[in-house]
């Protein structure tokens, strides 16, 4: 079965800064790595090649490369998950060690 070719990125100069501003702040990792996908892929690397230099699946990669191109620097941002919230509050976290 042959694979699905890679969603094609063109990134705008104002989306290149903020990449690259987002790339370059000391904040979360996950943030650095979706700016990279993105940069990479609009420099014209596959899907492959970008997994493989960033130790990624390639399932991660093509879900931020999706993402971008579909909603743009928004889709880049976590999403709240779906559910009910965790039931482990601090209080329950203390009462817990005492035990």
């Amino acid at each position: 079965m042959p694979r699905k070719s890679s969603v094609p990125i063109e990134v705008t100069s104002e989306e290149r800064q903020v990449l690259r501003k987002i790339r370059k702040l000391l904040g979360k990792k996950r943030n650095w790595v979706r700016a990279e996908i993105v940069l990479r892929a609009a420099a014209g690397h596959t899907n492959y090649a970008i997994a493989k230099e960033l130790s990624l699946s390639r399932n991660t990669v093509q879900h931020w490369r999706y993402r971008f191109a579909r909603e743009r620097l928004a889709g880049l941002k976590t999403r709240p998950i779906p559910g009910r919230p965790k039931r482990n509050s601090q209080a329950m976290l203390e009462v817990g060690k005492v035990q």
